[in-house]
């Protein structure tokens, strides 16, 4: 296509009252390329209210000539030490691959950019993004760019034809009911653990880290329900735990599990397996007749094969890119062999 055509597309920062168009810019891209609709606007504005964000400076929308939201992205970088800031970003199916969305690209890169100034000179920067998986002018527009394809994010699903089986918990584990209050410190301390084995984790202080953990687990959207916050026991401590929620599916809904960990003293021995049989149980419970979740392909700890042998397959992909801003010793974790 002539780049004269799309002269007139501009950016702009992102406002509050733009979450409804924002949210059907997201969802028209998704529903082309992925078959379904990604978000809620509420789930939006619930992410944007995230500790760490500025909507002025972390967001930009892409506004058409005649003055239409054409596309969207988000530019973060919130931790303490910002070693891998972060790129969302999507546009009009008609849009993609163009210099429209080169354009919103470049914005998104630059603003990354500004984390450099916050990381020691010996530390390596890299820019991750996640893209619906299958869309060749995207894939040829980010790596003209420079970013490279490095892995891959699996969504997974299973339907239940029939109540799953009764959940084997290992010796000596007990469930007990979640209170916000009580437990969500020592649950996100476990899940600060667990995911330290997880590919692209950064260490943070813990108070900052529990923060963003309240918002984005308990006080974002609506659907926090604490009976699908499953919490395994080891005596006093914490061995694993599932986060599930309700989530949108055709006419009603499916079982979402958030997040499972298990801690490394307690892996291999069957937890995480009945965890997630267990929380199969309660959506079949509530009439919900499928579960899906989010994995990383590569997978450090296996889990992959974890959720196939509940069942779990493939049903869509996500593949991540990544652009190096500067080499140097790397701080997140992409290998947890010692």
């Amino acid at each position: 296509m002539a780049t004269q055509e799309f002269e007139g597309f501009s950016l702009r920062a992102v406002v509050v009252e733009d979450v409804v168009a924002v949210t059907n810019v997201i969802n028209q891209f998704s529903k082309v390329f992925a078959g379904l609709e990604e978000e809620a606007a509420e789930e939006v504005l619930g992410f944007w209210r995230t500790p760490g964000i500025d909507l002025q400076q972390d967001m930009r929308a892409l506004i058409s000539p005649s003055g239409e939201m054409v596309g969207y992205a988000e530019a973060l970088a919130w931790n303490e030490v910002p070693v891998n800031p972060y790129i969302f970003q999507r546009v009009v199916p008609a849009l993609v691959g163009t210099p429209a969305q080169r354009m919103l690209l470049d914005w998104a890169v630059e603003r990354c950019k500004d984390a450099l100034a916050r990381v020691p000179a010996d530390l390596r920067v890299a820019i991750g993004l996640h893209a619906i998986a299958g869309v060749p002018a995207q894939h040829d527009l980010l790596t003209a760019r420079g970013f490279k394809l490095t892995r891959h994010v699996f969504e997974m699903g299973i339907d239940f034809e029939a109540a799953p089986p009764a959940t084997t918990w290992p010796d000596g584990i007990e469930l007990r009911p979640f209170e916000v209050e009580r437990d969500l410190a020592v649950v996100y301390k476990a899940h600060d653990e667990a995911f330290s084995d997880h590919f692209g984790h950064v260490d943070e202080p813990f108070e900052a880290g529990l923060k963003r953990f309240r918002h984005l687990m308990v006080e974002e959207g609506s659907e926090f329900d604490p009976a699908l916050w499953f919490v395994a026991m080891h005596g006093d401590e914490v061995a694993g735990y599932l986060v599930g929620r309700k989530k949108p599916h055709n006419e009603g809904h499916l079982g979402w599990i958030s997040i499972l960990g298990v801690r490394r003293a307690w892996r291999k021995h069957g937890l995480g397996l009945a965890l997630l049989q267990h929380a199969f149980g309660e959506f079949y419970k509530r009439g919900w007749m499928r579960a899906e979740l989010d994995v990383d392909a590569g997978s450090l700890t296996g889990a992959v094969r974890l959720y196939e042998r509940a069942g779990m397959r493939e049903v869509r992909r996500h593949d991540r890119y990544e652009l190096e801003l500067r080499p140097g010793k790397e701080l997140m974790t992409i290998d947890i062999s010692n």
